[in-house]
C-alpha cells in the first residue's frame, strides 16, 4: 500500500502541477474566464463520457496493466504539451489527458480495496488518499515556482517523466490487484437482490452509496464555479502565479492533514459521519473566502477547505467500498466518477459567465451555500444508520 501511495505522490504532483500550468497558461494568452471553463467542460465532459467503458474496463481486465498503460500514455501527452502548448493544444491535449485519468481512476480505486482487504479500507485509504495529497501540494507550489522561474513548457516536461517513474512503482508491486472477490460482510453493507451488473444500476439500487452520490454531485457543480474563479481571483489580488501556486497548495496541505487524520479515527461505524463533517468543514473554508481581504487569510480558508476535503474523501472512498463487491468496484467508481462528471460540467457551462458577472469573490460565496445545502444528503443517510457517531478510533 505504501508503494502505491508513493507512485500516486510521483504522479499526482506532476498531473496537479501540469493542471495549474494549463490553467495558468490559457488564462494568460487569452483572458478569458468564459474560454478557462470551456477548458473544464471538454476535459470533465470527455470523462464523462469515458468513465463508464473504463470502469468496465477495470473490472474485467488486469488492473496493473490498465494503470501502468494509464500512467505511460499520460506520459505521452503531457511530453508533447511541452513541445506545443498554444491555446488549442491546451484544450486538445488537456482533453487527452484527463481520458487516460479516466482508465487510471477506477482500476487504482477497486485494487486498493482488494489489496487491502474490509478490515484496512480506512487505513488504506487514508494512506493512499496521503501520498496523493501531499503529491498534489508539492505539484500545485512547484508549478506557481517553475512557471515564473522556467516556463509552463518545463511544467509539462517533468510531469511526462513523474508519470513513467509511477508506472515503474505499480509495475514493482506483486501483490493481485484483483480476484479471489472478497466479499464485504453483511452488516457492512446493504445487499440488493439480485446484484446488478452495471455501475450506474448497483449505485442507484444501494441507497447509502446513492446518497453518497448526490450530496458528492452538488459539492462538484458548485466547485465548478470555485475553480472557474481561482485563475482571475489572483489576477485581481495581483499575486500572479506564485500566489495561484501557494492558494493551491495550501488546499492540498489542508487534504493531506485531512486524509492522515481520516486514515486513523475512520472505521465501518462512523465513516457516515466522517463524509458530513468534511463537507460542512469544506464548504465553510471556501465560503469564507468572499469576505478575506488579502492573499493570507485566503490562504488559511483554502487549508481549511482542503482538510475538511480530505477527511470527507477518505470517509466517502470507504464507505463507498464497504457497500460495494469486488466485482463491481472499479465499474461502480466509474459511474460514480461519471455522473460527478456530468455534475462539473454542467456547473462549468456558467461558470465562466457568473465569474465575469459577479466578480471571483461573490462566487465563492454562493459556492459555499450550495456546499453546505449539498449535505442534505449525508446528514439523512447519517440519521438513517442512527444518528451522529464519535470521530475517533475504536480502541485496539
Amino acid at each position: 500500500m505504501r508503494r502505491l501511495a508513493a507512485a500516486r505522490f510521483i504522479s499526482l504532483a506532476g498531473t496537479d502541477a501540469t493542471a495549474v500550468a494549463i490553467g495558468f497558461a490559457l488564462y494568460e494568452q487569452t483572458h478569458s474566464a468564459r474560454l478557462l471553463s470551456f477548458s473544464f467542460a471538454l476535459t470533465i465532459g470527455g470523462a464523462a463520457v469515458l468513465s463508464p467503458f473504463a470502469g468496465r474496463a477495470g473490472d474485467l481486465f488486469d488492473r496493473r496493466r490498465l494503470m501502468i498503460g494509464a500512467e505511460l500514455a499520460a506520459g505521452t501527452v503531457f511530453l508533447t504539451l511541452a513541445l506545443i502548448h498554444t491555446p488549442a493544444a491546451l484544450l486538445a491535449l488537456g482533453f487527452l489527458a484527463a481520458a487516460t485519468g479516466t482508465v487510471f481512476g477506477p482500476a487504482s480505486g477497486a485494487a486498493i480495496a482488494h489489496v487491502a482487504g474490509e478490515r484496512h479500507m480506512a487505513w488504506a485509504n487514508g494512506v493512499i488518499s496521503t501520498g496523493a495529497n501531499v503529491g498534489k501540494t508539492a505539484g500545485r507550489l512547484a508549478a506557481g515556482i517553475l512557471i515564473t522561474v522556467v516556463s509552463a513548457a518545463g511544467v509539462f516536461l517533468l510531469n511526462a517523466l513523474t508519470c513513467v517513474l509511477s508506472a515503474l512503482l505499480i509495475r514493482s508491486v506483486r501483490r493481485a490487484f484483483k480476484a479471489p472477490l472478497t466479499e464485504p460482510a453483511p452488516e457492512d453493507r446493504e445487499r440488493p437482490a439480485p446484484v446488478p451488473v452495471g455501475g450506474v444500476r448497483f449505485v442507484l439500487s444501494n441507497p447509502t452509496v446513492k446518497l453518497v452520490l448526490a450530496s458528492a454531485c452538488v459539492s462538484t457543480f458548485a466547485t465548478a464555479f470555485s475553480m472557474t474563479a481561482e485563475v482571475p481571483l489572483v489576477f485581481e489580488l495581483g499575486v500572479g502565479a506564485i500566489g495561484l501556486g501557494a492558494l493551491t497548495a495550501c488546499w492540498g496541505g489542508g487534504m493531506v492533514l485531512g486524509s492522515w487524520v481520516a486514515g486513523r479515527v475512520l472505521h465501518r461505524g462512523n465513516e457516515a459521519t466522517g463524509v458530513l463533517v468534511g463537507r460542512l468543514v469544506m464548504a465553510a473554508g471556501v465560503g469564507l473566502i468572499a469576505v478575506s481581504g488579502s492573499l493570507w487569510p485566503m490562504l488559511t480558508c483554502y487549508l481549511l477547505g482542503g482538510a475538511g476535503g480530505g477527511f470527507m474523501g477518505v470517509a466517502a472512498q470507504s464507505l463507498v467500498m464497504r457497500n460495494t463487491p469486488d466485482s463491481l468496484r472499479a465499474r461502480t467508481l466509474g459511474a460514480i466518477e461519471t455522473c460527478r462528471n456530468v455534475a462539473f460540467g454542467l456547473g462549468v457551462l456558467g461558470a465562466g459567465t457568473l465569474v465575469g458577472l459577479m466578480g471571483a469573490r461573490p462566487v465563492y460565496a454562493l459556492v459555499g451555500m450550495v456546499m453546505t445545502l449539498g449535505t442534505i444528503p449525508v446528514a439523512t443517510l447519517v440519521f438513517r444508520l442512527g444518528g451522529l457517531r464519535p470521530l475517533r478510533a475504536v480502541p485496539a
